[in-house]
């Protein structure tokens, strides 16, 4: 990407929509944490928008894979679409999509989930990443569904191959790594992702590399590393489906500088921090694109942070208004 979007914040305009302002990301507890200091903020900036568990669904299919027709009114097509529209109106540089980009892997719901991210795809402004509901079937999991539909950038693979550690240069100074952590299990509202050590290695290499060349590294994957204090009913399912190495994530984030990690899977919105070489990692997690909720930290939302060599300056929040 050639263009590093300015370190000023411009205000979302539009029914539906309310921006959340304020220099800084969210913490665990959902306060604002402040920013770099002014002088540190005229670097470059890249904004990166960020948005996870779109759950896609197309509900004539249903029941099947464990859910009905009614389960499908938890995620709204439509919210997402809106925040979506507004991270065009904020010209973000580039999209992270942090996985469940579909309900349970259907092939008509990643048609619809290639076709809200098209122009994203089209700029050649799009990451995208599996999560464990993009491979909830065997079927899904074992057709490569989402590699052939969406692939890393919303454009669909015709030819497979090996993705995953994915290296995108979002500027000269600031490379995102993405990881693939979902796995299809049964049953799947127990199954647990998974790096692997084969990725971690490679991940690993990666963020080294990047670091010898003075660049910020971003790491991004859908499930959490750890659940904060404040805990949401939701957690007790997500508690049968955690990473099972996140442990190892933990470790490479604790050796090597990491600027921040990017996540989904839960569908509230945090930031907890995990030991660095230097200072602590931030870990984000964006919650839902669609959820409709009205609890605080599960209402649908984007973000978008600022990042530059010198790692995560601030973090923004597009949530979204009611229906």
């Amino acid at each position: 990407m050639g263009r590093s979007g300015a370190a000023a914040r411009r205000r979302a305009r539009g029914p539906g929509r309310r921006r959340r302002r304020g220099d800084g990301a969210w913490s665990a507890t959902g306060a604002l944490l402040p920013s770099a200091d002014r002088s540190a903020r005229e670097a470059p900036i890249v904004r990166l928008g960020h948005i996870s568990d779109l759950h896609i669904a197309d509900r004539a299919r249903y029941p099947r894979n464990g859910f009905t027709a009614r389960d499908c009114e938890r995620h709204s097509p439509r919210i997402a679409r809106k925040l979506l529209a507004a991270l065009r109106e904020e010209k973000v540089d580039h999209l992270l999509v942090t996985g469940d980009l579909t309900f349970s892997g259907e092939p008509s719901e990643f048609v619809r989930a290639a076709e809200l991210l098209a122009p994203f795809a089209r700029e050649g402004k799009l990451t995208v990443l599996p999560g464990n509901h993009d491979v909830w079937t065997h079927e899904a999991a074992g057709t490569f569904r989402f590699l052939r539909a969406l692939g890393p950038d919303g454009k669909g693979m015709r030819k497979l191959h090996a993705v995953y550690p994915l290296r995108v240069e979002l500027s000269p100074e600031v490379v995102l790594v993405a990881l693939d952590s979902a796995r299809y299990g049964e049953p799947p509202q127990e199954s647990p992702g998974w790096v692997g050590s084969e990725q971690l290695a490679q991940a690993r290499e990666l963020a080294r590399e990047a670091n010898q060349a003075g660049q910020a590294v971003v790491l991004a994957l859908h499930h959490h590393l750890v659940i904060p204090p404040e805990r949401v009913p939701s957690d007790a399912k997500l508690a049968r489906m955690p990473l099972y190495d996140a442990d190892k994530v933990v470790r490479l984030c604790a050796e090597v500088p990491v600027a921040a990690v990017l996540h989904g899977h839960r569908h509230a919105a945090f930031r907890v921090e995990i030991p660095g070489p230097a200072r602590p990692t931030p870990v984000i997690c964006a919650g839902s694109g669609s959820r409709v909720h009205d609890e605080p930290a599960r209402r649908p939302r984007a973000l978008i942070h600022s990042l530059d060599k010198g790692g995560l300056r601030a973090t923004d929040t597009l949530v979204a208004g009611s229906e």
